[in-house]
């Protein structure tokens, strides 16, 4: 191919390239979306170089009313501009079949999440993180660990949603993110009995992050499993924990205290003791060792019997409510 013969094509390229840059959006059906990131400009045209005519927050609702590639045309109060379609969640259309139906057909197809709490983990939590992504809450990795980042997600679904921000996937939440009407639901969980030497030590596997709730005063904290045979040998997850539950005691001590933990959107009713004792495996949570719960029939270590003020703790946690 001759010299001349090239540059030929690569001006045709070039200019087929050019006329490509400067069709006009495509127009749609007005349809509101969603900034899903901390920081978007609204460009000029739609192109990384065009001038930034306004810089939208996360959660500003702008109005759909073109795409043009990898762009949305949108207008936001006096302004008209393109933004990238990554940074966007379209959460309704025009006449009721845009956005919001193309996100529930979505959401089903992902399929709901049972609920869960931070500290879970597994495909449970994955599926969540999805939900989550495909509503423009979420932008972390798919890791199935239910982390701050998920917490975080969650706490600003509920926000959107006007619910309680506690940053834990309830029953509700989960409705509410699926658009179901949550008018005359409660998130109450039902508190079961666990039998430790039948399922219990496989139902909370061991590194298993799971949350305990103190009965008799309300507070919360996270915890890890360590090991244990005949109970659950357990440490608070990080500082902040260990103070919680310092804060429950006012002393270290080997009183039983009658608690519920939560694994997997499970409650179980159990007991606890509030000393250090023994191996540790987590530094920096300012907890010197480890600390017992019991289930229903755990035994302790030392004399491999069944504890009685455990087990009346048991029975007095199945009256208490998550």
């Amino acid at each position: 191919m001759s010299e001349t013969s090239l540059r030929r094509r690569l001006l045709t390229l070039a200019a087929i390239l050019a006329a490509l840059l400067l069709l006009p959006a495509i127009a749609l059906a007005s349809q509101t979306g969603r900034v899903n990131t901390s920081q978007l400009n609204l460009r000029k045209s739609p192109s990384i170089e065009s001038k930034s005519l306004q810089t939208l927050s996360r959660d500003t609702k702008v109005t759909i009313t073109g795409t043009s590639g990898s762009w949305y045309r949108v207008i936001y109060g006096k302004y008209t501009g393109y933004v990238m379609k990554q940074y966007i969640t379209v959460v309704s259309g025009s006449s009721g079949s845009g956005g919001q139906t193309s996100l529930v057909a979505e959401l089903k197809k992902i399929g709901k999440p049972s609920p869960c709490a931070p500290g879970d983990t597994g495909s449970n939590v994955k599926k969540l993180q999805r939900c989550l992504t495909a509503c423009g809450y979420y932008r972390g990795e798919l890791d199935g660990v239910y982390g701050s980042a998920t917490k975080n997600a969650v706490s600003r679904l509920q926000a959107a949603k006007k619910l309680s921000t506690t940053g834990v996937a309830t029953k509700i939440t989960i409705a509410a993110m699926f658009g179901e009407d949550t008018s005359k639901m409660t998130d109450s969980y039902v508190t079961e009995r666990l039998d430790w030497f039948a399922v219990g030590s496989k139902t909370i596997p061991k590194g298993a992050v799971f949350t305990v709730k103190d009965c008799k005063t309300g507070r919360t904290f996270r915890c890890k499993r360590w090991s244990g045979a005949n109970h659950m040998d357990s440490m608070p997850l990080t500082k902040e924990d260990t103070a919680v539950m310092k804060s429950i005691y006012g002393s270290w001590s080997w009183r039983r205290r009658p608690i519920l933990v939560l694994y997997n959107g499970h409650v179980y009713a159990a007991s606890m003791n509030g000393m250090p004792h023994g191996t540790t495996t987590i530094k920096n949570n300012n907890f010197p060792g480890h600390f017992c719960i019991h289930f229903y029939g755990s035994k302790t270590h030392g004399t491999k019997r069944v504890d009685p003020t455990h087990q009346n703790c048991v029975s007095v946690a199945m009256h208490y409510k998550w």
